[in-house]
C-alpha cells in the first residue's frame, strides 16, 4: 500500500511539473504578444501624427533664427514710411553730390584753359595754377570731412568748403542732431579746414 501511494504522489507531482512548465510558455507567448501589439500600436501612432504634421497648417510655420515664427507664404509688413525716406535722402545727397563734382569740373576747366592759354599773362597763368591747387585741396578737406563725420555714426554726410576757403556747411543725415554730434562734427570741420567754430553751419537733412 505505501509502495502504491508513494508512486501515485509521484504520478501527480510529475504532472503538476508538466503544467508549470505549460503555463510558463504561455505566459511568454503572452508578453511577447503584448509587446508585439504595444509596438504596432506606437508604429500607428508615429504614422498617424507624421501624416497629420504634413497634412496640417503647422508644418508650414518654422522658427525664425531670431525665435520668431513666421508662416510661409504669409506677407510681411514692410514700413513704407521708412523705405520712402531713406530713398529720399540717398537721391537727394546723391544729386546733391553730382552738383558739387559737376560745379567744381567746370571751374577746374576753366583755370586750366587759362594755364594752357597762350595768349595770357603769366600772372594769370599763376593765378589760375594756384586755383587748382585751391580747388584740389577744397576736394580733399570736403572727402575727409564727410569720411570722418560719418565714422561718428551719421548715416550720410555732404561737406561743402567756401570758394575763399573761410567756412565749410556740413550737411548731416541723422534722426537725433545732439549736441554731442554737433560738437563732434565742428571738431572734425575746424581741424580739417583750420577755421573757427562759428564758420561751421551743420545742416539736418531731413
Amino acid at each position: 500500500m505505501d509502495e502504491n501511494k508513494e508512486l501515485k504522489l509521484n504520478k501527480k507531482t510529475a504532472v503538476k511539473g508538466i503544467m508549470t512548465e505549460d503555463e510558463i510558455k504561455k505566459k511568454k507567448d503572452k508578453r511577447t504578444k503584448t509587446a508585439l501589439s504595444i509596438f504596432v500600436l506606437l508604429l500607428a501612432l508615429g504614422l498617424g501624427g507624421n501624416w497629420y504634421w504634413e497634412n496640417s497648417d503647422i508644418s508650414s510655420k518654422i522658427n525664425t533664427v531670431a525665435g520668431q515664427t513666421k508662416t510661409l507664404g504669409e506677407a510681411t509688413y514692410v514700413d513704407a514710411t521708412t523705405e520712402a525716406t531713406t530713398i529720399v535722402e540717398n537721391d537727394y545727397f546723391s544729386s546733391a553730390r553730382l552738383e558739387r563734382q559737376s560745379a567744381r569740373d567746370s571751374a577746374l576747366e576753366k583755370l586750366q584753359a587759362v594755364i594752357n592759354a597762350t595768349d595770357e599773362s603769366e600772372e594769370s597763368r599763376r593765378a589760375a595754377s594756384e586755383g587748382v591747387a585751391k580747388l584740389s585741396s577744397h576736394i580733399e578737406i570736403e572727402n575727409k570731412i564727410e569720411t570722418l563725420v560719418q565714422a561718428k555714426g551719421v548715416n550720410n554726410c555732404l561737406a561743402v568748403v567756401s570758394d575763399d576757403s573761410s567756412r565749410v556747411d556740413v550737411i548731416v543725415d541723422v534722426q537725433d542732431l545732439t549736441d554731442e554730434i554737433i560738437l563732434q562734427i565742428k571738431e572734425i570741420a575746424t581741424q580739417q579746414l583750420n577755421c573757427s567754430f562759428e564758420n561751421v553751419t551743420i545742416i539736418q537733412s531731413n
